[in-house]
């Protein structure tokens, strides 16, 4: 249907223009020759140095991974005083709470100051959209010093209202 409406001589012209440029492609019947001539040259020259190089898989070393022992678990270091196998998950748990909160506080490049006041108002920013998704779906303006409040006042609002919340819904139930 693309050519339909043009002759058979002009349908080879078309043809014979696309075969001249593979013609002008470059030769690359002897780049596998090339290639594996230039890898045994690699490989007599490794040999000859003696570097490193990884040998072949027949004398390659067999890793056995049962008998690698146990290891280490993750967020345990030496000065923990050893594995840390003796920890009751509560410890566990206060530990991998300190490495987060270490990690949280620092950033690259950046001063303790402004880490903690960026981790203030993110904290800020979260509880606020918690209040204000709450006095949404109640239908209720939200307080007009809520924006003014700390983190903490905020905090204890939120306990507050959902304390409330949970009152109000046992109450709704019971009727």
């Amino acid at each position: 249907q693309f050519g339909s409406h043009l002759w058979p001589s002009q349908l080879f012209a078309m043809g014979s223009g696309c075969m001249k440029a593979k013609a002008d492609s470059p030769d690359t019947s002897n780049d596998a020759r090339m290639a594996r001539q230039l890898q045994k040259q690699e490989e007599r020259a490794a040999r000859a140095s003696g570097s490193g190089r990884p040998q072949p898989a027949s004398q390659a070393r067999t890793n056995d991974w049962g008998s690698a022992g146990q290891g280490r678990q993750l967020g345990s270091s030496s000065q923990d005083g050893g594995d840390g196998a003796n920890l009751t998950p509560e410890e566990r748990r206060q530990r991998a709470l300190e490495a987060a909160e270490k990690r949280q506080n620092s950033m690259h490049g950046v001063s303790t100051e402004k880490v903690q006041e960026l981790r203030l108002r993110q904290q800020k920013e979260e509880i606020l959209g918690k209040l204000a998704e709450h006095y949404a779906r109640q239908k209720l303006d939200m307080p007009m010093g809520l924006n003014a409040a700390s983190v903490e006042q905020l905090k204890q609002h939120w306990e507050n209202v959902r304390k409330d919340v949970g009152a109000s819904v046992v109450l709704n139930n019971q009727s």
